[in-house]
């Protein structure tokens, strides 16, 4: 088993010298198994090995009893370890999920945590050939595509795993010879979620009845389709990318004449790929949301939206297709500006710095900060956000504009309008996020001060 472990690793390239891996160690079997084998390459394959342990917390004793197997295991053999206790019933109950979804949410955030903490380098966890051959079976009964059938890889981002072609036969015939003590879950003997009842009841009858090799026969068809899914998704990405506008951490713009074009599973796989790429997986995204996005693309109308899962939202803006999270409503708010100090607007999570220079110091090229002539400004300067009936005489222009047709040209949709941020003296509007300065407020040749107006996202200090 060793020599299989360290196949898999050189093989695949999975671990590179010097990396820091972090073990993701329940006390079962399987990561146990994955433990003593990493723990034993470690100094052979040079690389640095921790661990992280969740306490899920709702299996009471047995519970603390893992947590105190793994922290001595940890402890004997001079592993670092990381350890968070967090009710897994309650964290669900929060997130409006699954047990098995919270679990699996709660422990992967924490992984990462610890991984930031070590400086980085990869997630060892233990999944092995069964449970491959248990995830397409779970997949098939919910309806997947052959995405879905390739199931898990040996390596994705910053996981690995390292055993996956591994029985779990072999890990605890493994276990045993070599007198390894480990934990057992008794919950993974009850068949009381859809996992157990596929490996407790659906496995067995297909092994007897159909395939007494089924498991094995599922594993060399998820390396099929792996490799299958790799081509397709070369050829998405360069659709992805002809179709593209703009993208940023919160919404991905597209080119809907283009999308309108594609044929239904070209359009679906891009649809896929805005939500991956904002969400950071494709967990929870079905088959229904993607036809149910086809459909909206091909027939809806601009300014028209639908909502995905978790929050996600769909949206038509003129030749656009906007896939983004969804926007928070912003009560409407205004604070008094202090020149020289930063201002935080907790609304919208930005900070504004509004701070007076003298001419000499303007630099037309900053793209960084927006200035204008302060010696035009009139009383005291406010931030707020957009009321109705706001106008602004745009710079080069001698007539108003409301605001609320600007942002249509701007194509801001409606609920992201109140997000943007206004700066105003008492009588105008100087400067709106995004947009032109207020004509009248426009750095000259006479200009003796400059307000220079700067904005960054998320500083609270």
């Amino acid at each position: 088993m060793y020599n299989l472990v360290k196949y898999n690793i050189m093989d695949k390239n999975l671990i590179k010298q010097g990396d820091s891996i972090l073990i993701g160690f329940s006390g079962g079997p399987d990561s146990v198994f994955l433990f003593h084998n990493l723990r034993l390459l470690k100094e052979t394959l040079s690389f640095n090995l921790y661990a992280s342990h969740i306490n899920h917390m709702y299996r009471g004793a047995d519970a603390q009893h893992d947590e105190d197997f793994v922290r001595a295991l940890c402890e004997q053999y001079g592993i670092k370890l990381f350890v968070k206790r967090k009710n897994a019933t309650d964290y669900a109950n929060e997130l409006k999920v699954t047990e098995e979804e919270a679990g699996r949410i709660l422990r992967y955030n924490f992984f990462r945590e610890n991984l930031k903490e070590v400086g980085g380098g990869k997630i060892a966890v233990a999944h092995n050939l069964n449970d491959q051959a248990e995830t397409v079976l779970q997949r098939i009964i919910r309806g997947t595509g052959i995405d879905g059938l390739g199931a898990m890889s040996y390596e994705k981002d910053d996981l690995i795993r390292p055993i996956l072609n591994v029985k779990r036969s072999e890990i605890e015939k493994y276990l045993h010879d070599n007198n390894y003590d480990y934990c057992i879950d008794k919950t993974n003997a009850q068949a009381i979620y859809g996992r157990n009842k596929i490996r407790l009841n659906l496995i067995p009858y297909l092994e007897k009845d159909f395939n007494p090799n089924i498991q094995n026969t599922l594993f060399r068809m998820t390396e099929v389709m792996d490799k299958d899914s790799k081509i397709i998704e070369k050829y998405i990405n360069l659709k992805f990318e002809e179709t593209l506008f703009e993208k940023d951490e919160n919404r991905v713009i597209l080119d809907l004449y283009k999308l309108k074009n594609m044929e239904d599973y070209e359009l679906g796989r891009i649809v896929r790929k805005a939500l991956e790429y904002l969400k950071g997986n494709t967990n929870n995204i079905e088959m229904k949301h993607i036809e149910y996005a086809n459909e909206f693309i091909k027939y809806g109308k601009t300014g028209k939206k639908i909502n995905l899962s978790e929050g996600y939202i769909i949206e038509i803006s003129y030749n656009n297709i906007i896939i983004r999270k969804t926007v928070e409503k912003i009560s409407k708010f205004k604070y008094n500006i202090t020149l020289g100090s930063p201002l935080f607007i907790k609304e919208i999570g930005k900070t504004v710095m509004c701070k007076v220079l003298e001419a000499k110091e303007y630099n037309p090229n900053d793209k960084t900060s927006v200035s204008l002539d302060y010696d035009v400004v009139i009383g005291k300067l406010t931030a707020k956000n957009r009321e109705e009936g706001d106008y602004i005489v745009p710079c080069g222009m001698t007539g108003s504009r409301k605001l609320k047709d600007i942002f249509i040209d701007m194509k801001i949709p409606a609920d992201e309008r109140a997000h943007k941020l206004i700066i105003a003296d008492e009588h105008n509007i100087l400067w709106v996020e995004g947009y032109r300065i207020h004509n009248s407020y426009k750095v000259s040749s006479s200009t003796i001060k400059i307000l220079n107006i700067s904005i960054m996202e998320e500083q609270n200090e």
